[in-house]
C-alpha cells in the first residue's frame, strides 16, 4: 500500500467524514424515532464510513500524486508526470496541468530565443550599447560596450551605470531622462589606453520591458569627427597663412618698385627674381591643393588598370635628374627582374614616385645617395587590406633622418619637421599628404622608417594586378 503523509491522512479524514454526514444523520434519526435499533444504526454508519473511505482513498491517491507532481515542477520543470489509477477527473486535471506545462515551456523557449536574438542584434552593432532599468542598473551590454569597458557579460549585468561610465555628465543625463521621460545627450572622454571622445544618446522607453529595461544608452565615437573638424580648421588657417606670406612679399616688392626703387635697376632685378620665386611658390601650393582635392574626390573609387612600375620609375628618375645633378646626388634604381604590374592609376603612381624621390634628393643633402628598390613582398604590412604577395617600392636617403615623434604626423597637411628648411627647399607641406591619399585610393600602405643621423626610408606597398 502506498504510504501517505500526515497531511494526506488529514485530507482523507476530512474527505471521508464529510460525505458520510448526511447518511449518519438519517441513520441517527431512524434510531431516535425507533424505526431502527441503535446497534443497527451504528453498524450501518460504520459500513457507510468504510465504503466512503475506500471510494475517497482511491481518488485521493491520484489527486495527491498530482499535487506532489505540481510541487516537484517548481524545482524541476522536466519532472515526469505520475501514473494515475482510477480517477477520470484526476486524469483530466493532469492532462490540463501537462498542457499548461508544455505551454509554459514553449513560452519560456520563445522568451529565451527572443532574448538571445535581441542580444545577438545588440552584439552586431558596431557602437557600444547599454540597456538600463529604472534604477540605472545595467540590464544588458553589447559586445562593443563590453570590449570598450573591459566587462564580462555576467559582471556587467546589475552594475550601476556609475560603475561603468564614471562621468558626471552622462550620469546626470541618464537621471534626467528617467525623471522627465525624454531623450538626453552628453559628451565624455575616456583617457586610457588611447584618448577617445564619445557622444552618449540616452533614450527612455515608453513602457518598461518585461526584463526591466527602461533606458537605452547608445555611445558613438566622436574622436574622428572632432579630429577632422580640427584638421579642416587647421587646413584653412594653414592654407591662408601659406598663401598670405608669399602674397605679402610680392605686394611689398611691387610697392617698393613703384616707390623708392622705381629707378633702381639693380634692386628691380633682385626684387623681380624674388617675386618670381614667391609666385612660383604660390603656384605650386595651389597646384598641390587642387591635386589633393581631386584625389580626395576619387579616393573611394579603386583603380582597375594594370600599370608597369619599371617604366614609371625610369620616367620619374629621368624627370628629376636635373635636381639630382644640382644637389650632386647619386640616384640608384634596383628593379627586380620580372616585376609584375600593379593595380593603379599611372598618373597618380607617377605623382607618388615623384614626391618621394624628390623629397629624398632634397633632404638627402649635397653629395647624398638615394636608393630606390622595387620588388615583390611576400607579406603585407598590417595597414594594408587583403592577404598574399604585393609590390614593394622603397625610397631611401642617407640624410639627417627624422625623429621618431614626427613620423606619425608626416602625412598631415602642412606638417613640416623643419618649417624654415622646407620652405627654403620649395616644399608646400602637402607632398606626403597627397602620397597618403593616393595610396589609400589604391588600397595600399605607406611605411616610414627613420633614425636621426642615418636617413629615412619611405616604403610603398601596392596590390599586384591580376
Amino acid at each position: 500500500m502506498e504510504k501517505f503523509s500526515t497531511a494526506t491522512v488529514r485530507r482523507l479524514g476530512a474527505w471521508a467524514v464529510g460525505p458520510c454526514m448526511p447518511a449518519w444523520a438519517v441513520l441517527g434519526g431512524l434510531a431516535f424515532f425507533g424505526r431502527l435499533s441503535w446497534t443497527a444504526a451504528l453498524v450501518s454508519s460504520v459500513i457507510v464510513f468504510v465504503l466512503m473511505a475506500t471510494l475517497v482513498l482511491a481518488r485521493l491517491a491520484d489527486f495527491d500524486r498530482i499535487i506532489r507532481y505540481a510541487e516537484e515542477l517548481l524545482a524541476n520543470p522536466d519532472a515526469p508526470p505520475p501514473l494515475l489509477e482510477t480517477s477520470v477527473t484526476a486524469q483530466r486535471l493532469l492532462a490540463a496541468l501537462t498542457a499548461v506545462r508544455k505551454l509554459w515551456e514553449d513560452r519560456r523557449d520563445e522568451a529565451d530565443a527572443l532574448a538571445k536574438s535581441r542580444q545577438d542584434i545588440l552584439d552586431s552593432l558596431p557602437d557600444p550599447f547599454f540597456l538600463l532599468d529604472r534604477r540605472r542598473r545595467v540590464v544588458s551590454a553589447n559586445a562593443a560596450a563590453r570590449a570598450l569597458f573591459d566587462l564580462d557579460r555576467a559582471v556587467a549585468a546589475g552594475r550601476d551605470l556609475a560603475g561603468v561610465i564614471r562621468d558626471p555628465k552622462v550620469l546626470e543625463a541618464a537621471d534626467l531622462a528617467l525623471a522627465q521621460n525624454r531623450k538626453t545627450e552628453a559628451m565624455f572622454t575616456l583617457p586610457a589606453p588611447v584618448e577617445h571622445t564619445f557622444g552618449a544618446l540616452i533614450v527612455p522607453l515608453s513602457s518598461t520591458a518585461s526584463d526591466g529595461t527602461a533606458l537605452i544608452v547608445a555611445l558613438h565615437d566622436q574622436t574622428e569627427r572632432l579630429k577632422m573638424d580640427r584638421m579642416r580648421a587647421d587646413f584653412v588657417a594653414n592654407a591662408s597663412h601659406e598663401l598670405r606670406t608669399p602674397l605679402a612679399s610680392v605686394l611689398g616688392f611691387i610697392e617698393t618698385l613703384q616707390g623708392p626703387a622705381k629707378d633702381d635697376e639693380e634692386a628691380r632685378e633682385r626684387f623681380l627674381d624674388i617675386m618670381l620665386k614667391q609666385a612660383n611658390r604660390m603656384t605650386r601650393l595651389i597646384d598641390d591643393l587642387l591635386s589633393l582635392s581631386r584625389i580626395e574626390l576619387r579616393e573611394h573609387t579603386r583603380p582597375t588598370e594594370a600599370v608597369g612600375l619599371e617604366a614609371l620609375l625610369r620616367a620619374a628618375t629621368e624627370l628629376l635628374d636635373r635636381m639630382a645633378k644640382e644637389q650632386q646626388s647619386t640616384v640608384v634604381v634596383n628593379i627586380a627582374p620580372g616585376l609584375p604590374p600593379a593595380i593603379g592609376d599611372a598618373g597618380e603612381l607617377s605623382q607618388i614616385l615623384h614626391n618621394l624621390i624628390s623629397n629624398a634628393i632634397k633632404y638627402g643633402g649635397e653629395n647624398g645617395r638615394v636608393e630606390i628598390t622595387a620588388e615583390i613582398s611576400d607579406t603585407r604590412p598590417p595597414a594594408m587590406q587583403g592577404k598574399g604577395s604585393c609590390l614593394k617600392i622603397a625610397v631611401r636617403d642617407y640624410g639627417e633622418g627624422i625623429a621618431r615623434e614626427h613620423i606619425p604626423r608626416l602625412t598631415e597637411r602642412f606638417y613640416r619637421v623643419d618649417n624654415a628648411r622646407s620652405r627654403q627647399l620649395g616644399g608646400t607641406g602637402l607632398g606626403l599628404a597627397i602620397v597618403k591619399h593616393i595610396i589609400n585610393r589604391h588600397r595600399g600602405a605607406l611605411v616610414v622608417e627613420s633614425e636621426v643621423g642615418k636617413g629615412a626610408t619611405f616604403t610603398v606597398y601596392l596590390p599586384i594586378a591580376g
